[in-house]
């Protein structure tokens, strides 16, 4: 049982690390995701000031040796970038691949905004 649960690890690893690397399928850039990801630590941290909660969230920002908490900079991995990019990239395609289906079964040609609301509540469970 163990071994067949590292295999499939294996191959999941195999296949993201094949996804990732193909040239023809498009990729979110790592900047984009990253100025993304900036946005929203921003955000948080001007709320975080407002309401004055402390962070305890330690994925939230790096501890540095010599820095206050308020002033600490906050980074994400290349690494941890890169499966981001992934990710989004198949969670926007399962979408429109779901949406597709609806819409077809519904005799349209078009994805419209009401087939994206029928398949985004099991889209956010499956994910």
């Amino acid at each position: 049982m163990e071994r067949r649960r590292r295999k499939c690890k294996i191959e999941e690893q195999i296949q993201i690390d094949s996804a990732i690397n193909d040239n023809e399928t498009p990729i979110f850039e790592p900047d984009l995701i990253r100025a993304i990801f900036k946005q929203i630590w921003i955000r948080k941290a001007q709320e975080r000031e407002v309401t004055g909660i402390q962070n305890t969230d330690a994925m939230d920002s790096e501890i540095g040796a010599g820095t206050s908490k308020k002033i600490r900079p906050t980074f994400a991995n290349p690494n941890a970038l890169k499966l981001s990019c992934e990710l989004l990239r198949i969670f926007i395609t399962e979408t429109v691949q779901r949406a597709a289906t609806i819409a077809e079964a519904a005799d349209g040609t078009k994805i419209e905004a009401i087939h994206l609301e029928r398949v985004l509540p099991q889209l956010f469970v499956d994910f």
